[in-house]
């Protein structure tokens, strides 16, 4: 299997003249400062391209490979899901059941909360690192001791009135193991690593010895710093795979192929939520579902304190991006990369690969760079009321870099939202989009309209 790959990435990379993907790459991670990143692209069921840039050890200086090992982050949720429903199809738990029927001395509170909210973020837990309830990356907890440790946090809303992205999964790992019978790490390896041959998945343990691990990185000022090296073990259904690029696209095409799970189970995996209200959003179980201009696919992101962070993107058109890479900034650095990908090999699938058109009302372009002037001056603007005041100071500079009478708006075009696009506000109907012209380069502005043409959001690209 591993000739297989390298020979798929000889066919990829192996060539006399200059790879776009790679030229591109290798800029974004200068201008990013990421130190390595992995790429995996799946079309149609087969591995494409898979390689490495810039450097897996800035103190080594060893080069980042196809086959170099990083943590994904809480990309391991959907390896958390998958193991779930393994278990549903064995009949050996459901996702309606309580978490109570599997998890020891749970609160009263959480008597309503069923394994479905919790792998769709409607179960109304808080983060397990947030606040000051004590927990630590430096020691090892019971299953009852982590309960009672995220117990300590009253549950955020009623289970299945909301959503809330949470990093509430552990609580899914300790039922996979009490339903499996068996530590969640071997279920994992005996379940899913083995039977799709995926030779360098684990999930991470301090103290072991892992071939080709990146060393992950912080950003810190100019340079960088060393990542957290520890994680409990009871926390790994969060955030604790291991894993390199071509092993990840195997799986990604074992998923897609039916090696894993049913296509019952992957259907449901990609359902939207529904909320209790009868409204949907569209987050399935462990992934986000979405659409951008008619491109419908399943993403997830990842970062860990040890300086990691981690992508994948999968568009229903058959074709997968997977970046990783080690430096921790939040995810923002392979996302970019990987929408720009996205529009490499699906043209319209990313802002960047939009042509401009005419707009529907000529002077739709100047009036908007109007109102987006007086929020970016924080002033309050009638299409656009309390907005100026509900943006951070940052994203009030970034519209004011693109906001001006010498950088005129390209309209890309109007996207009415429907059930699968992910989208939090009822009272958004529509996004628009545009691109500017600007010293450095071309800027990307999405704004979301409620249908009275109210501004809602705007997001800089």
């Amino acid at each position: 299997m591993k000739r297989w790959a390298v020979s798929l990435v000889v066919l990829a990379i192996g060539v006399g003249h200059a790879d776009p993907i790679d030229d591109y790459l290798r800029t974004e991670m200068k201008a990013r400062r990421l130190p390595g990143v992995s790429l995996a692209v799946v079309k149609n069921g087969k591995l494409v391209k898979a390689a490495g840039y810039g450097l897996a050890s800035l103190e080594l200086q060893v080069p980042a490979t196809e086959h170099t090992v990083y943590e994904i982050g809480s990309i391991s949720k959907q390896f958390a899901a998958d193991a779930v429903l393994l278990m549903r199809d064995d009949r050996k738990l459901a996702l309606d059941d309580p978490l109570s029927k599997y998890l020891p001395r749970t609160p009263d509170a959480w008597t309503p909360v069923t394994i479905r909210h919790v792998l769709t973020h409607t179960g109304g837990f808080a983060d397990f690192d947030t606040g000051n309830i004590g927990f630590s990356y430096r020691r090892e907890y019971t299953a009852g001791e982590f309960i009672d440790l995220l117990a300590a946090q009253p549950l955020q809303f009623t289970p299945g009135t909301k959503w809330n992205y949470t990093n509430a999964f552990p609580l899914a790992g300790i039922v996979v193991e009490k339903a499996a019978g068996m530590p969640y790490d071997a279920f994992l390896r005996e379940r899913i690593f083995k039977p799709l041959k995926l030779d360098s998945a684990r999930l991470k343990h301090a103290e072991e010895v892992v071939p080709h691990r990146a060393q992950g990185y912080l950003p810190a000022g100019e340079g960088y710093k060393l990542g957290e090296p520890f994680r409990p073990r009871i926390i790994a259904a969060n955030g604790g795979v291991m894993i390199n690029a071509v092993d990840f696209a195997k799986w990604d095409i074992a998923m897609t192929t039916g090696k894993l799970l049913t296509q019952t189970s992957l259907d449901e995996m990609t359902q939207p939520v529904r909320l209790e209200n009868g409204r949907t959003v569209s987050h399935g179980l462990g992934w986000f579902m979405d659409t951008f201009n008619g491109h419908r696919f399943g993403a997830h992101w990842g970062s860990t304190v040890a300086g990691y962070s981690a992508v994948i993107r999968r568009y229903d058109e058959g074709v997968t991006i997977i970046l990783l890479a080690n430096l921790d900034d939040g995810a923002a650095g392979v996302d970019a990369i990987s929408k720009h990908l996205a529009g490499l090999y699906l043209p319209g699938a990313s802002l960047e690969s939009m042509p401009p058109r005419p707009e529907p009302a000529a002077g739709d372009g100047n009036e908007l760079a109007k109102i987006l002037a007086s929020i970016a001056a924080g002033q309050d603007h009638p299409r656009a009321p309390g907005l100026a005041t509900q943006l951070p100071p940052a994203a009030r500079q970034r519209i004011a870099a693109v906001a001006t009478p010498q950088t005129p708006l390209e309209y890309l075009g109007d996207e009415r939202l429907t059930d699968r696009h992910f989208n939090l506000d009822p009272n958004v109907h529509t996004v628009r989009r545009y691109r500017s012209r600007t010293n450095g380069g071309f800027r990307y502005l999405t704004i979301r309209l409620s249908d009275d043409g109210t501004i809602r959001g705007v997001t800089v690209e």
